[in-house]
C-alpha cells in the first residue's frame, strides 16, 4: 500500500470511528506532537492529548489552547 493509499485508509477509519463515537480510536489519528491550527480565531492546539480534549468538548486542566502548555495569567 501507498503512502497516499495509507493516509486515506487512516482519514476514513477516524471518520468512522467519530460516527461510533470511539473518541479514543477517532483521536488515534493524530501524531503524539500534532498540531491543530484555527487561522480564524488564532487558536493552536498542540499535542494528541490537547487536540482530543479541544475536539472533546474540554481542555486538560492547566493548559491554554494556544500553547498546550501550563496556562500563565498576566495581572495588571
Amino acid at each position: 500500500m501507498d503512502a497516499d493509499s495509507r493516509t486515506r485508509a487512516a482519514i476514513e477509519e477516524h471518520w468512522r470511528a467519530s460516527e461510533r463515537g470511539n473518541t479514543d480510536a477517532e483521536h488515534a489519528i493524530y501524531a503524539t506532537g500534532a498540531i491543530l491550527d484555527y487561522p480564524q480565531s488564532g487558536e493552536r492546539f498542540r499535542g494528541r492529548a490537547t487536540i482530543s480534549a479541544q475536539r472533546g468538548g474540554t481542555r486538560p486542566t492547566g493548559t491554554s489552547p494556544s500553547s498546550g502548555s501550563p496556562a500563565t495569567r498576566t495581572c495588571g
